[in-house]
């Protein structure tokens, strides 16, 4: 990889001050806004059960043109920080088009 890849990759990537506002927004949609830490826990501090956190990951899926319910990583992330580095992951691997499907 050049360098100039690699400062390219590095810029492409969201922040984590992006991911947490963009988790920030997708939590508020059916509860009060709130202001995320990344230390807190998903499932004690945010509350969030499986089909809210499937809600808020399909949120950040859209914002950040990524796939991550498909992600086994994402559901052993227990904390905030633990779900950003997993966005940024998913975000810095190259998007693949989908094969077409032979009959």
């Amino acid at each position: 990889m050049t360098e100039n890849t690699v400062a390219q990759t590095a810029q492409d990537l969201p922040s984590t001050e992006a991911v947490v506002r963009t988790l920030e927004d997708a939590v508020a949609v059916d509860r009060p806004r709130r202001d995320l830490r990344l230390t807190d826990s998903i499932s004690q501090d945010i509350r969030l059960d499986s089909l809210a956190l499937l809600e808020v990951l399909t949120r950040v899926e859209e914002a950040f043109d990524i796939e991550l319910i498909d992600a086994p990583e994402i559901y052993s992330a227990t904390t905030v920080g633990e779900l950003v580095a997993v966005v940024q992951a998913r975000a810095a691997q190259p998007q693949t088009a989908p094969t077409p499907e032979t009959p």
